[in-house]
């Protein structure tokens, strides 16, 4: 087997000196794309409120999956809420901590339109701003269990 000559070897390291320059410096710029610590599932819950059962007008309980994939709790800002291109006149909560793994949050919403079965939400997580299209299967008048309860109340058992 012939050996390489001194040439050869000083030529293959010049050409080798910037892939390793390179190849070390992209872990660097690694996370400028990477996911955000916390999604929203694409399809949700909801049901309409009841005009006279409830203070909230022209609203809506909207029940969103948060997954956290990161190894401690995150804050998570919503700024807009928009039921298929009407804006909403409120969103409740605004702001929140979702656990690591996987959470569900009710959401009090008002907004002008009911025909509409998709909402886009954003939010800020971790310095990121982020926007989720979530379909809902229908706007039918809340459900709760038991009968008396406030469906406005995020803690009530309602669908």
């Amino acid at each position: 087997m012939k050996k390489p000559s001194r040439r050869a070897v000083v030529r293959t390291g010049v050409w080798a000196v910037p892939v390793v320059a390179t190849a070390a410096a992209a872990p660097a710029f690694a996370g400028t794309n990477a996911p955000p610590p916390v999604t929203v599932d694409a399809v949700g819950a909801a049901c309409k409120l009841p005009g006279s059962s409830t203070d909230v007008r022209q609203g809506y309980r909207m029940v969103l999956t948060f997954h956290n994939t990161s190894a401690s709790p995150q804050s998570v800002v919503v700024t807009s809420f928009t039921i298929s291109g009407a804006p909403t006149t409120d969103v409740t909560p605004k702001s929140f901590t979702v656990p690591n793994g996987i959470s569900s949050r009710v959401f009090i919403v008002q907004s002008s339109t009911s025909s509409q079965r998709s909402a886009t939400v954003s939010y800020l997580v971790n310095g990121q701003s982020r926007s989720t299209v979530v379909d809902f299967g229908s706007f039918d008048p809340c459900k709760c269990d038991p009968k008396d309860a406030d469906p406005s109340d995020p803690n009530s058992h309602c669908y």
